[in-house]
C-alpha cells in the first residue's frame, strides 16, 4: 500500500495523494509521504493532516514562528499547526500561540484570499476559536458555503468538495440548523471514505478523529 501511494504521487499532484490517504486514515502511508514531501509546503500539508489522525505532538515540534518568504498556503498551514499546539499548553503560552496563529492566517488570507485550503483553515479557525478570540460558527458556515464553488474548480489539488461539505455539516449542526440532517444523509448515502464516515457519526463504535 505504501508503494502504491508513493507511485501515485508521480501521476497526480502531491496534495491529491495526501488528501486521498488522509481520507482513508492511513497514517503509515501519510508518514511515508511526509518523508518524500518535495517541498516545505507539502511537508506542512502532511503534518497538518497527520496530526489530526494521530495527535502525535512530534508533528508540532520545531515549528517556525514565521515563514517570511512562504506561500499563502504555508502561512495558513503553519497557522493551523500553531493552533493545534494550544490545547495542553501552559497558560502563559495560550495567548502567544493564539495570536501567532491568527496573525499567520490573516497574512495568508491577504496573500491568497481565494485559495481553497486557506479558506478551509479560516473556516476551521472560526469554528474552534472561542468567541472572545474571534470565533464565530455562523460566519464559518457562510465561509464554507462560499468555499464550495472554489473547491469544485480543483478538487484534487485544492480541497476535496466532500471535506467542505463535511465541515459545513459540522457547522450547521453546531447552530442547530435542520439542514444539517439533510446534508448528513446525502453525504452518507454517497458512501464516503472512512474518515468522513467517522466524522459524520456513522461509525458509532468509533469517535471522530476531530475530537
Amino acid at each position: 500500500m505504501i508503494l502504491e501511494v508513493l507511485l501515485s504521487v508521480a501521476t497526480t499532484c502531491f496534495a491529491g495523494s495526501v488528501h486521498d490517504t488522509y481520507a482513508r486514515m492511513d497514517t503509515t502511508a501519510l508518514r511515508a509521504l511526509l518523508a518524500e514531501a518535495p517541498s516545505h509546503e507539502d511537508s506542512l500539508l502532511v503534518r497538518y493532516r497527520l496530526y489530526v489522525l494521530t495527535k502525535d505532538r512530534n508533528m508540532l515540534r520545531r515549528l517556525p514562528e514565521d515563514v517570511p518568504d512562504g506561500t499563502g498556503r504555508e502561512l495558513a498551514m503553519l497557522s493551523a499547526l500553531w493552533a493545534y499546539r494550544i490545547p495542553g499548553s501552559a497558560p502563559w503560552n495560550v495567548v502567544t500561540f493564539g495570536r501567532r496563529s491568527s496573525s499567520l492566517l490573516e497574512r495568508a488570507l491577504a496573500d491568497v484570499p481565494d485559495d481553497p485550503l486557506v479558506r478551509l483553515i479560516e473556516a476551521q479557525s472560526l469554528l474552534f476559536r472561542p468567541g472572545i478570540a474571534g470565533g464565530d460558527v455562523r460566519l464559518a458556515v457562510r465561509r464554507l458555503r462560499e468555499l464550495r464553488p472554489l473547491a469544485q474548480r480543483d478538487p484534487e489539488c485544492g480541497v476535496p468538495v466532500l471535506e467542505v461539505d463535511a465541515w459545513l455539516w459540522y457547522g450547521l449542526r453546531k447552530v442547530e440548523d435542520p439542514e444539517a440532517a439533510v446534508l448528513r444523509g446525502r453525504l452518507l448515502a454517497a458512501g464516503p471514505p472512512l474518515l468522513y464516515r467517522r466524522f459524520l457519526g456513522a461509525d458509532t463504535l468509533q469517535t471522530s478523529p476531530f475530537n
